[in-house]
């Protein structure tokens, strides 16, 4: 997984998981997606701390992609952790499917007229759309276009964010495609410790999650991690 050798090869443990609506959960346990990442997260602390070895003053998490809401919606809540990477910020997952629909359909979504909305938006999409619009819903654990959609606005950090506490590490990449501008807005309504982080086309490190330049996201970023929990 995205960051697991780069934090092995600096001596760090790792442990990865599939939450609910992703690998082994969604489809062998049929687990969808969930906002409350913290009754997600608890566990898997639970899990670690039995484990021999673990500083249960140094557990870190880090959050890749929509994980990017997940981990801060996490440690909102659990506080164990002692520190948090978020690959980019996410502070709100319904406009990665919001941005392009039409403001007629933005106004059916707002007044609840599922019929109407599924109806024009299955009239709007091509068949390889549909189908990759169907591949995004099954996590939800939904059919409807319109139940996708109004699932995805219950995945929100503005009433949360500010509950965190464990220092946080945001990354900025030039050219996010999903949630462009939202790094910068979690890193505002943070009131903990907190740096971002940015990356850029002249690195080679643009892009969503920076696909062309693990190496030096890994080396920012557990940088950062290094100098985090060697002061605690």
């Amino acid at each position: 997984m995205l960051g697991a050798a780069g934090a092995t090869a600096r001596g760090y443990d790792c442990l990865t998981f599939d939450g609910p609506g992703q690998g082994y959960a969604l489809w062998k346990q049929q687990l969808t997606f969930r906002p409350d990442w913290e009754h997600v997260v608890t566990p898997v602390v639970d899990f670690a701390l039995g484990r021999p070895g673990v500083d249960p003053k140094r557990i870190a998490i880090q959050g890749i992609s929509q994980a990017g809401y997940w981990v801060p919606r996490a440690v909102a809540f659990e506080k164990r952790i002692a520190a948090a990477i978020v690959d980019p910020g996410v502070c709100d997952v319904s406009k990665s499917w919001t941005a392009t629909l039409p403001p007629p359909m933005i106004e059916l979504l707002k007044a609840g007229r599922k019929d109407e909305f599924d109806g024009n938006l299955n009239k709007m999409l091509d068949p390889a759309t549909k189908k990759s619009v169907a591949f995004r819903m099954r996590p939800y654990g939904v059919t409807s276009y319109f139940d996708a959609f109004k699932a995805t606005m219950a995945y929100n950090l503005m009433d949360v964010a500010g509950k965190i506490e464990c220092p946080m590490l945001i990354t900025e990449p030039a050219n996010e495609a999903f949630w462009p501008g939202q790094s910068r807005q979690l890193y505002d309504l943070l009131s903990c410790p907190k740096t971002l982080i940015p990356f850029s086309a002249s690195d080679g490190a643009d892009l969503h999650c920076e696909p062309a330049a693990y190496g030096l996201r890994d080396l920012r970023v557990f940088n950062w991690l290094d100098e985090t929990l060697g002061a605690i």
